[in-house]
Protein backbone atom coordinates (compact mmCIF):
# COMPACT_ATOMS: atom_id res chain seq x y z
CA UNK A 1 0.00 0.00 0.00
CA UNK A 2 3.21 2.45 0.05
CA UNK A 3 2.10 5.22 -2.53
CA UNK A 4 4.17 7.87 -4.36
CA UNK A 5 4.26 10.61 -3.10
CA UNK A 6 4.73 13.13 -6.53
CA UNK A 7 1.22 14.46 -6.73
CA UNK A 8 1.97 16.59 -9.14
CA UNK A 9 -0.84 19.48 -9.74
CA UNK A 10 -2.89 19.11 -12.61
CA UNK A 11 -2.85 22.32 -14.18
CA UNK A 12 -4.54 24.55 -17.10
CA UNK A 13 -2.49 27.04 -18.95
CA UNK A 14 -4.16 30.73 -19.75
CA UNK A 15 -1.63 32.55 -21.99
CA UNK A 16 -3.18 36.10 -22.57
CA UNK A 17 -2.44 37.25 -25.84
CA UNK A 18 -3.52 40.65 -27.61
CA UNK A 19 -3.06 40.82 -31.54
CA UNK A 20 -3.24 44.28 -30.92
CA UNK A 21 0.67 44.82 -30.49
CA UNK A 22 1.30 42.59 -33.74
CA UNK A 23 2.41 45.53 -35.89
CA UNK A 24 5.18 46.48 -33.16
CA UNK A 25 7.32 43.18 -33.69
CA UNK A 26 9.11 42.70 -36.66
CA UNK A 27 7.75 39.07 -36.97
CA UNK A 28 5.18 36.57 -36.02
CA UNK A 29 4.16 37.79 -32.42
CA UNK A 30 1.95 34.84 -31.91
CA UNK A 31 4.28 32.58 -32.92
CA UNK A 32 7.03 33.75 -30.70
CA UNK A 33 4.08 33.59 -27.71
CA UNK A 34 3.75 29.95 -28.71
CA UNK A 35 7.42 29.55 -28.20
CA UNK A 36 7.58 31.22 -25.15
CA UNK A 37 4.62 29.48 -23.32
CA UNK A 38 6.54 26.05 -24.38
CA UNK A 39 9.64 26.97 -22.87
CA UNK A 40 7.80 28.27 -19.61
CA UNK A 41 5.84 24.87 -19.32
CA UNK A 42 8.97 22.96 -20.20
CA UNK A 43 10.55 24.00 -17.04
CA UNK A 44 7.49 23.35 -14.51
CA UNK A 45 7.03 19.90 -12.68
CA UNK A 46 3.38 19.38 -13.50
CA UNK A 47 0.94 17.45 -15.53
CA UNK A 48 -0.42 19.61 -17.80
CA UNK A 49 -4.35 19.28 -18.51
CA UNK A 50 -7.23 20.77 -20.30
CA UNK A 51 -9.21 23.28 -17.89
CA UNK A 52 -12.35 20.47 -16.92
CA UNK A 53 -9.30 18.12 -15.46
CA UNK A 54 -7.44 20.98 -13.84
CA UNK A 55 -6.99 21.92 -10.20
CA UNK A 56 -5.47 24.98 -10.62
CA UNK A 57 -4.54 27.42 -13.60
CA UNK A 58 -1.41 29.03 -14.67
CA UNK A 59 -2.05 32.64 -15.31
CA UNK A 60 1.12 32.72 -18.18
CA UNK A 61 1.57 36.89 -18.27
CA UNK A 62 3.81 37.74 -21.13
CA UNK A 63 2.74 41.28 -22.44
CA UNK A 64 0.31 43.49 -21.92
CA UNK A 65 -3.18 42.13 -22.33
CA UNK A 66 -6.95 42.91 -21.53
CA UNK A 67 -7.97 41.52 -18.47
CA UNK A 68 -11.42 41.29 -19.36
CA UNK A 69 -10.74 38.58 -22.06
CA UNK A 70 -8.49 36.68 -19.67
CA UNK A 71 -10.72 36.65 -16.92
CA UNK A 72 -13.55 35.20 -19.30
CA UNK A 73 -10.74 31.98 -20.21
CA UNK A 74 -10.76 31.54 -16.23
CA UNK A 75 -12.30 28.66 -14.94
CA UNK A 76 -13.59 29.21 -10.71
CA UNK A 77 -10.15 27.13 -9.86
CA UNK A 78 -7.19 28.51 -7.74
CA UNK A 79 -4.72 30.65 -10.07
CA UNK A 80 -1.32 31.10 -9.94
CA UNK A 81 0.08 34.67 -11.89
CA UNK A 82 3.41 33.89 -13.78
CA UNK A 83 4.98 37.73 -14.73
CA UNK A 84 7.23 35.83 -17.05
CA UNK A 85 10.47 37.07 -18.80
CA UNK A 86 13.09 35.55 -21.15
CA UNK A 87 15.58 38.17 -20.83
CA UNK A 88 17.89 39.14 -18.21
CA UNK A 89 19.03 42.56 -19.07
CA UNK A 90 17.63 45.40 -20.85
CA UNK A 91 19.46 46.35 -24.12
CA UNK A 92 20.14 50.09 -24.52
CA UNK A 93 18.28 50.26 -27.93
CA UNK A 94 15.17 49.62 -25.93
CA UNK A 95 12.24 49.83 -28.51
CA UNK A 96 8.69 49.35 -28.73
CA UNK A 97 9.15 45.92 -29.85
CA UNK A 98 10.94 45.03 -26.33
CA UNK A 99 8.38 46.98 -24.65
CA UNK A 100 5.69 44.66 -26.37
CA UNK A 101 7.54 41.20 -26.06
CA UNK A 102 8.88 42.14 -22.18
CA UNK A 103 5.88 43.23 -21.03
CA UNK A 104 4.83 40.95 -18.22
CA UNK A 105 5.36 44.02 -15.76
CA UNK A 106 2.80 45.68 -17.86
CA UNK A 107 -0.01 43.06 -18.10
CA UNK A 108 0.17 41.68 -14.59
CA UNK A 109 -0.89 44.52 -12.95
CA UNK A 110 -3.51 45.20 -15.51
CA UNK A 111 -4.79 41.44 -14.70
CA UNK A 112 -3.88 41.30 -10.50
CA UNK A 113 -5.68 44.85 -9.81
CA UNK A 114 -8.84 43.55 -10.89
CA UNK A 115 -8.82 40.22 -9.05
CA UNK A 116 -8.13 42.32 -6.06
CA UNK A 117 -10.69 44.37 -6.49
CA UNK A 118 -13.12 41.04 -7.38
CA UNK A 119 -11.62 39.64 -4.06
CA UNK A 120 -10.11 36.24 -5.77
CA UNK A 121 -7.00 35.13 -4.32
CA UNK A 122 -4.13 34.22 -6.63
CA UNK A 123 -0.29 33.55 -5.88
CA UNK A 124 2.02 35.93 -8.15
CA UNK A 125 5.64 35.04 -8.84
CA UNK A 126 7.68 37.19 -11.42
CA UNK A 127 11.15 36.14 -12.98
CA UNK A 128 13.07 34.52 -15.65
CA UNK A 129 11.26 31.09 -17.40
CA UNK A 130 14.98 29.52 -17.57
CA UNK A 131 15.75 30.48 -13.92
CA UNK A 132 15.37 27.55 -11.53
CA UNK A 133 14.64 29.28 -8.72
CA UNK A 134 11.76 30.72 -10.41
CA UNK A 135 10.58 27.75 -11.89
CA UNK A 136 10.51 26.03 -8.08
CA UNK A 137 8.49 28.80 -7.23
CA UNK A 138 5.79 28.46 -9.43
CA UNK A 139 6.00 24.61 -9.25
CA UNK A 140 5.41 25.50 -5.19
CA UNK A 141 2.48 27.72 -5.63
CA UNK A 142 0.81 25.58 -8.49
CA UNK A 143 1.46 22.63 -5.84
CA UNK A 144 -0.29 24.44 -2.76
CA UNK A 145 -3.18 25.18 -4.94
CA UNK A 146 -4.00 21.66 -6.20
CA UNK A 147 -3.99 21.07 -2.84
CA UNK A 148 -6.34 23.56 -1.80
CA UNK A 149 -8.35 22.04 -4.73
CA UNK A 150 -7.93 18.49 -2.87
CA UNK A 151 -9.24 19.57 0.06
CA UNK A 152 -12.54 21.39 -0.74
CA UNK A 153 -14.76 18.90 -1.42
CA UNK A 154 -13.09 16.15 0.70
CA UNK A 155 -14.20 14.01 3.23
CA UNK A 156 -12.96 13.24 6.44
CA UNK A 157 -14.80 10.41 9.01
CA UNK A 158 -14.93 11.30 12.40
CA UNK A 159 -15.90 7.57 14.04
CA UNK A 160 -16.64 7.29 18.01
CA UNK A 161 -15.99 9.77 20.38
CA UNK A 162 -13.31 12.44 21.29
CA UNK A 163 -10.95 10.93 23.78
CA UNK A 164 -12.76 12.28 27.28
CA UNK A 165 -11.26 15.47 28.22
CA UNK A 166 -9.17 16.01 24.99
CA UNK A 167 -10.47 19.74 23.84
CA UNK A 168 -7.14 20.33 22.48
CA UNK A 169 -7.99 18.14 19.45
CA UNK A 170 -11.70 18.49 18.83
CA UNK A 171 -13.35 21.45 16.36
CA UNK A 172 -17.12 22.26 15.55
CA UNK A 173 -17.94 20.14 11.99
CA UNK A 174 -19.42 23.50 10.51
CA UNK A 175 -15.87 25.23 11.00
CA UNK A 176 -14.17 22.58 9.42
CA UNK A 177 -17.46 22.39 6.35
CA UNK A 178 -17.41 26.50 6.14
CA UNK A 179 -13.85 27.68 6.64
CA UNK A 180 -12.04 24.34 4.59
CA UNK A 181 -14.90 23.03 2.69
CA UNK A 182 -14.76 19.14 3.43
CA UNK A 183 -17.43 17.23 4.64
CA UNK A 184 -17.38 15.62 7.62
CA UNK A 185 -18.95 11.69 7.57
CA UNK A 186 -19.90 10.99 11.54
CA UNK A 187 -19.39 7.03 11.62
CA UNK A 188 -20.34 4.80 15.16
CA UNK A 189 -17.51 3.19 16.34
CA UNK A 190 -19.70 -0.07 15.63
CA UNK A 191 -19.45 0.37 12.10
CA UNK A 192 -15.58 -1.10 12.33
CA UNK A 193 -16.09 -3.92 14.14
CA UNK A 194 -19.00 -4.78 11.80
CA UNK A 195 -16.42 -3.85 8.96
CA UNK A 196 -13.93 -6.10 10.52
CA UNK A 197 -16.00 -9.61 11.42
CA UNK A 198 -17.00 -9.16 7.59
CA UNK A 199 -13.19 -9.87 6.14
CA UNK A 200 -12.62 -13.19 4.48
CA UNK A 201 -10.13 -15.70 4.88
CA UNK A 202 -8.73 -15.27 1.10
CA UNK A 203 -8.74 -11.09 2.05
CA UNK A 204 -6.67 -12.06 4.82
CA UNK A 205 -4.06 -13.78 3.04
CA UNK A 206 -3.86 -11.29 -0.02
CA UNK A 207 -3.01 -8.67 2.91
CA UNK A 208 -0.59 -11.15 4.82
CA UNK A 209 1.10 -11.48 1.46
CA UNK A 210 1.61 -7.21 0.91
CA UNK A 211 2.63 -7.08 4.75
CA UNK A 212 5.03 -9.58 4.76
CA UNK A 213 6.31 -7.76 1.29
CA UNK A 214 6.59 -4.72 2.59
CA UNK A 215 7.80 -5.08 6.49
CA UNK A 216 10.22 -7.19 8.28
CA UNK A 217 7.40 -9.10 10.45
CA UNK A 218 8.90 -9.83 13.96
CA UNK A 219 5.57 -10.35 15.98
CA UNK A 220 2.91 -12.54 15.30
CA UNK A 221 0.34 -15.02 16.50
CA UNK A 222 -3.02 -13.84 17.16
CA UNK A 223 -2.03 -9.78 17.32
CA UNK A 224 -0.50 -9.81 13.59
CA UNK A 225 -3.55 -11.46 12.61
CA UNK A 226 -6.11 -8.98 14.23
CA UNK A 227 -3.97 -6.09 13.23
CA UNK A 228 -4.63 -7.28 9.52
CA UNK A 229 -7.83 -7.95 9.78
CA UNK A 230 -8.98 -4.44 11.49
CA UNK A 231 -6.23 -3.23 8.38
CA UNK A 232 -8.87 -4.47 5.89
CA UNK A 233 -11.44 -3.10 8.04
CA UNK A 234 -10.28 0.26 7.63
CA UNK A 235 -9.41 -0.07 3.99
CA UNK A 236 -13.09 -0.96 3.33
CA UNK A 237 -14.52 2.13 5.31
CA UNK A 238 -12.70 4.24 3.44
CA UNK A 239 -13.79 2.51 0.07
CA UNK A 240 -17.65 2.53 1.01
CA UNK A 241 -17.37 6.12 2.15
CA UNK A 242 -14.88 7.84 -0.50
CA UNK A 243 -13.09 8.87 2.48
CA UNK A 244 -10.16 11.27 2.21
CA UNK A 245 -8.85 11.26 5.94
CA UNK A 246 -10.14 10.04 9.49
CA UNK A 247 -10.27 10.42 13.46
CA UNK A 248 -10.64 7.42 14.99
CA UNK A 249 -11.14 6.92 19.09
CA UNK A 250 -10.01 2.87 19.24
CA UNK A 251 -10.32 3.37 22.91
CA UNK A 252 -13.80 2.67 22.76
CA UNK A 253 -15.32 -1.09 23.62
CA UNK A 254 -16.29 -1.68 20.08
CA UNK A 255 -12.77 -1.31 18.96
CA UNK A 256 -9.66 -1.65 21.25
CA UNK A 257 -11.38 -2.39 24.73
CA UNK A 258 -13.44 -5.36 23.35
CA UNK A 259 -14.83 -5.65 19.88
CA UNK A 260 -11.61 -6.08 17.99
CA UNK A 261 -9.43 -6.52 20.74
CA UNK A 262 -6.34 -4.37 19.25
CA UNK A 263 -5.54 -0.97 18.81
CA UNK A 264 -5.52 -0.79 14.83
CA UNK A 265 -2.65 1.30 14.80
CA UNK A 266 -1.23 -0.98 11.83
CA UNK A 267 -4.35 -0.58 9.76
CA UNK A 268 -4.10 3.44 10.68
CA UNK A 269 -0.82 3.65 8.82
CA UNK A 270 -1.51 1.04 6.21
CA UNK A 271 -3.91 3.44 5.36
CA UNK A 272 -2.00 6.63 5.32
CA UNK A 273 0.68 5.34 3.18
CA UNK A 274 -1.93 4.61 0.93
CA UNK A 275 -2.48 8.38 0.82
CA UNK A 276 -5.70 8.03 3.22
CA UNK A 277 -4.32 9.45 6.65
CA UNK A 278 -5.97 8.83 10.18
CA UNK A 279 -5.00 10.28 13.50
CA UNK A 280 -6.40 8.54 17.14
CA UNK A 281 -8.22 10.01 19.77
CA UNK A 282 -10.61 11.48 18.04
CA UNK A 283 -7.89 14.14 16.68
CA UNK A 284 -9.93 15.56 13.71
CA UNK A 285 -7.67 19.10 14.11
CA UNK A 286 -4.52 16.96 12.40
CA UNK A 287 -6.31 14.91 10.59
CA UNK A 288 -6.76 18.00 8.57
CA UNK A 289 -3.19 18.99 8.97
CA UNK A 290 -2.79 15.13 7.65
CA UNK A 291 -4.90 15.53 4.89
CA UNK A 292 -3.41 19.14 3.89
CA UNK A 293 -0.13 17.36 3.69
CA UNK A 294 -0.90 14.83 1.80
CA UNK A 295 -2.91 16.84 -0.90
CA UNK A 296 0.27 18.67 -1.58
CA UNK A 297 2.39 15.88 -2.18
CA UNK A 298 4.20 15.52 1.96
CA UNK A 299 3.72 12.91 4.07
CA UNK A 300 1.54 12.50 6.88
CA UNK A 301 2.91 11.03 9.78
CA UNK A 302 0.63 11.23 12.96
CA UNK A 303 3.18 12.12 16.16
CA UNK A 304 3.74 13.82 19.17
CA UNK A 305 7.14 15.83 20.41
CA UNK A 306 7.56 13.67 23.07
CA UNK A 307 10.80 15.35 24.70
CA UNK A 308 13.73 17.49 23.78
CA UNK A 309 17.53 16.82 23.75
CA UNK A 310 19.14 20.28 25.92
CA UNK A 311 21.90 19.13 24.23
CA UNK A 312 21.69 18.26 21.03
CA UNK A 313 18.86 20.88 20.30
CA UNK A 314 16.75 17.33 19.00
CA UNK A 315 12.67 16.78 19.74
CA UNK A 316 11.90 13.20 19.22
CA UNK A 317 9.17 12.48 17.49
CA UNK A 318 7.51 9.15 17.78
CA UNK A 319 3.91 8.34 18.69
CA UNK A 320 1.13 5.61 19.67
CA UNK A 321 2.15 3.31 16.72
CA UNK A 322 0.31 5.25 13.44
CA UNK A 323 2.77 5.22 10.51
CA UNK A 324 3.21 6.38 6.90
CA UNK A 325 5.83 4.72 5.10
CA UNK A 326 6.46 8.15 3.10
CA UNK A 327 8.01 9.36 6.67
CA UNK A 328 11.63 7.36 5.02
CA UNK A 329 10.80 6.10 1.62
CA UNK A 330 12.43 2.94 0.78
CA UNK A 331 12.90 1.78 3.83
CA UNK A 332 11.87 -1.92 5.26
CA UNK A 333 10.16 -1.30 8.59
CA UNK A 334 10.16 -3.64 11.57
CA UNK A 335 6.30 -4.85 12.03
CA UNK A 336 6.42 -5.90 16.10
CA UNK A 337 4.51 -5.87 18.81
CA UNK A 338 2.96 -2.31 20.06
CA UNK A 339 3.96 -2.51 23.81
CA UNK A 340 2.02 0.78 24.32
CA UNK A 341 -0.31 -1.31 24.90
CA UNK A 342 1.26 -4.42 26.46
CA UNK A 343 -1.22 -4.97 28.96
CA UNK A 344 -4.40 -5.50 26.59
CA UNK A 345 -5.28 -9.35 26.44
CA UNK A 346 -4.38 -9.36 22.91
CA UNK A 347 -1.52 -6.66 21.51
CA UNK A 348 -1.24 -5.79 18.45
CA UNK A 349 1.31 -4.52 15.64
CA UNK A 350 3.03 -1.10 14.67
CA UNK A 351 5.60 -0.62 12.12
CA UNK A 352 9.15 0.60 13.38
CA UNK A 353 11.24 3.05 10.95
CA UNK A 354 13.46 6.33 10.99
CA UNK A 355 13.82 8.84 8.47
CA UNK A 356 17.21 9.89 7.12
CA UNK A 357 18.70 13.43 7.93
CA UNK A 358 17.67 16.13 5.94
CA UNK A 359 14.46 19.19 5.65
CA UNK A 360 12.04 18.36 7.07
CA UNK A 361 8.41 19.71 8.14
CA UNK A 362 5.71 19.51 11.02
CA UNK A 363 2.05 20.81 10.42
CA UNK A 364 -0.23 21.66 12.79
CA UNK A 365 -4.03 23.26 12.55
CA UNK A 366 -5.46 25.37 15.17
CA UNK A 367 -8.95 26.40 16.00
CA UNK A 368 -8.54 29.83 16.63
CA UNK A 369 -12.28 30.08 17.60
CA UNK A 370 -13.84 31.40 14.27
CA UNK A 371 -11.25 30.40 11.76
CA UNK A 372 -8.42 28.12 11.56
CA UNK A 373 -4.57 28.92 11.34
CA UNK A 374 -1.89 26.24 9.59
CA UNK A 375 1.10 26.34 11.85
CA UNK A 376 4.37 24.86 9.60
CA UNK A 377 7.79 24.82 11.40
CA UNK A 378 10.49 24.33 9.05
CA UNK A 379 13.58 22.22 10.65
CA UNK A 380 15.45 19.10 9.92
CA UNK A 381 15.01 15.20 10.67
CA UNK A 382 18.59 15.01 12.64
CA UNK A 383 18.77 11.49 11.35
CA UNK A 384 18.83 10.26 14.91
CA UNK A 385 16.79 6.99 15.81
CA UNK A 386 15.15 6.35 18.94
CA UNK A 387 14.07 2.40 18.45
CA UNK A 388 13.54 1.99 21.77
CA UNK A 389 10.10 4.34 21.80
CA UNK A 390 8.86 1.24 19.25
CA UNK A 391 6.91 3.31 17.07
CA UNK A 392 7.92 5.34 13.77
CA UNK A 393 10.57 7.87 14.85
CA UNK A 394 12.76 10.89 14.69
CA UNK A 395 14.66 13.34 16.03
CA UNK A 396 13.45 16.85 14.65
CA UNK A 397 15.60 20.20 14.88
CA UNK A 398 13.07 23.15 15.01
CA UNK A 399 14.99 25.56 12.65
CA UNK A 400 14.81 28.06 15.69
CA UNK A 401 15.18 25.80 18.42
CA UNK A 402 13.30 26.05 21.51
CA UNK A 403 12.21 29.98 20.54
CA UNK A 404 10.51 27.88 17.75
CA UNK A 405 8.88 25.56 19.95
CA UNK A 406 7.51 28.33 22.00
CA UNK A 407 6.60 30.17 18.87
CA UNK A 408 4.67 26.65 17.88
CA UNK A 409 2.80 26.74 21.44
CA UNK A 410 2.18 30.05 20.76
CA UNK A 411 0.00 30.58 17.70
CA UNK A 412 -2.13 27.34 18.98
CA UNK A 413 -0.81 24.29 17.67
CA UNK A 414 -1.86 21.51 20.16
CA UNK A 415 0.42 17.82 21.22
CA UNK A 416 -0.24 16.16 18.09
CA UNK A 417 0.68 17.38 14.67
CA UNK A 418 2.34 16.01 10.88
CA UNK A 419 5.18 15.21 10.28
CA UNK A 420 6.71 15.09 6.79
CA UNK A 421 10.33 14.98 4.94
CA UNK A 422 11.19 18.36 2.74
CA UNK A 423 10.70 22.05 3.35
CA UNK A 424 6.90 22.42 2.56
CA UNK A 425 6.11 25.98 4.05
CA UNK A 426 6.07 27.88 0.44
CA UNK A 427 3.83 25.33 -0.91
CA UNK A 428 1.37 25.07 2.48
CA UNK A 429 1.74 29.06 2.43
CA UNK A 430 0.00 28.85 -1.31
CA UNK A 431 -2.47 26.30 -0.46
CA UNK A 432 -3.65 27.83 2.97
CA UNK A 433 -4.03 31.30 0.47
CA UNK A 434 -6.56 29.46 -1.82
CA UNK A 435 -8.41 27.83 1.17
CA UNK A 436 -9.00 30.99 2.84
CA UNK A 437 -6.80 30.28 6.55
CA UNK A 438 -4.33 32.47 8.16
CA UNK A 439 -0.73 30.37 7.58
CA UNK A 440 2.39 30.82 10.22
CA UNK A 441 5.57 29.51 9.69
CA UNK A 442 8.16 29.22 12.76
Amino acid sequence: MERARSRRPKVALVHPYWSFWEASVPYDLRADREQFAAEARSGLAVEWVEPAQAECVLVLQTMATPPATTLAALPPLPLVVWAAHRRRAVPEQFDHSGITTEGATVGTPMLTSVLVREGRPFELVVGLIDDPETNAAVTAALCGAAGASRVRGSRIARVGPVQEGYLCVDTPDELLAARLGVEVVRLPAAEVKAAYDRVTTARMRMIRDETESLYAIEAGGEGLERSLRAACAIEDLVSEHALSAGAINCHVPEIRLGGIGVAPCFGLGRSASAGVPWTCTGDVLTAAAMLISESVGGAAQYHELESYDYESGEFVIASSGEHDLALAPGTRPSLIANDWFKSDPCVGVCARFSPAAGAASLLALADIGHDYRLIVADGDFTGRAFPATGTANAGFRFRHGLAGWRRWCDLGASHHSCASPGELSAITASCARFLGIEHAVV
